[in-house]
């Protein structure tokens, strides 16, 4: 199956990271744990800006839950019309078969999709796959269904739509150390791919070939990543454990998809840069092959599901593009891991925005 374009599309306010410091910071300055030696967190996370649906100082005052809702909705619709106006051209709007949209960071009844279809040219009778709750790993997870749904017929063109608004879950009433760390590394964005089946539309070449996928639910781990639904918001939930999970899981999963050995790429989900040196460790990667995930870590923080859309861009944009087998991965809530081969085809001519 066929990548056909991609395109991300960053958050309204990016903020260098060390203005979140400031803010976060104020925030928490009456917290019970050493906030000196918790600062120095930002030291380590290689990020230096990262993109929010809102100013930062909004942050402090925490979000109502239908406030939350509210912003939600609204700035999560207007970054996937945008990613959808970028990534399907005019002349195949109508062609459109399904659209996968993929978020965990707000729930939207009408989902999202159904605004991005009123106000396009998309075709209003493509079948619509809302997937909610994948977290970090929704992003493979999507192309994954998409992949699936493009082997179903031909003629299929598929729209995945991915945006996390994780800053708007910001719990500013939770004081603890796990949620200075979240306030640390998380961050906005949003991205669109367009999939095609079989056979490509006329005057089209694809950007990469989509190849075998791998899902893998680890047993007696649903503790480590989440949300935990309070009434004064959605307060995180993830664990020291994960980057010693990633190390000891991923070679396997990578191994259950392709050849590892044969990889010039990795579209891997930068979680954080913990669970970076976990990826390095487990496949023995060197600092070009990091470099995609390093990036986009850097410019845009954890961006949960999209964030895997901007390593796939760092690898077609880079200026020494190659040829070659690649992989997607990520895990998530549940807890879960995703694995997608691709065979990368030529590079994207097209310049983030």
């Amino acid at each position: 199956m066929n990548l056909l374009d991609l395109t991300t599309v960053r958050a309204p306010f990016p903020t260098e990271q060390q203005e979140v410091r400031r803010a976060v910071r104020g925030m928490f300055a009456d917290a019970t744990f050493d906030l000196e030696k918790a600062d120095r967190i930002f030291d380590g996370t290689g990020i230096e800006e990262r993109g929010f649906a809102l100013p930062v100082e909004r942050y402090a005052r925490g979000f109502s839950a239908a406030e939350h809702h509210a912003e939600f909705r609204r700035v999560a619709t207007q970054m996937l019309a945008s990613a959808a106006e970028r990534v399907v051209p005019p002349e195949l709007a109508s062609q459109v078969t399904h659209v996968v949209t993929i978020s965990t960071s707000g729930i939207a009844t009408p989902t999202l999709e159904c605004a991005v279809l009123d106000d396009s040219a998309l075709c209003s009778n493509a079948r619509r796959v809302p997937v909610f709750g994948l977290g970090c790993a929704g992003g493979v997870a999507g192309l994954q269904i998409a992949r699936d749904l493009a082997a179903s017929r031909p003629d299929a063109l598929i729209l995945v739509l991915c945006v996390e608004l994780t800053s708007l879950t910001l719990f500013a009433q939770d004081k603890s150390l796990r949620n200075f760390v979240a306030c640390a590394i998380f961050g906005d964005g949003a991205a669109a791919a367009l999939i095609a089946g079989s056979r490509l539309p006329d005057g089209h070449e694809p950007l990469a070939r989509l190849g075998r996928g791998s899902t893998r639910l680890f047993p007696d781990s649903a503790d480590l990543m989440g949300w935990q639904v309070e009434d004064g918001g959605w307060r995180v939930v993830f664990s020291t454990r994960i980057p010693g999970v990633v190390e000891q899981e991923v070679a396997g999963l990578v191994d259950g998809v392709t050849d590892r050995s044969a990889l010039k790429h990795f579209a891997l989900h930068p979680g954080g840069r913990r669970v970076l040196e976990a990826y390095e460790a487990a496949l023995g990667l060197n600092e070009r092959e990091l470099a995609p995930a390093r990036a986009a870590l850097c410019k845009n923080g954890n961006m949960s599901a999209a964030s895997v859309f901007f390593t796939l861009d760092e690898i077609l944009q880079a200026p020494d593009f190659s040829p070659g087998p690649g992989v997607a991965t990520a895990f998530g809530p549940g807890f879960t891991a995703e694995a997608l081969a691709l065979d990368f085809l030529r590079p994207h001519a097209r310049p983030c925005p």
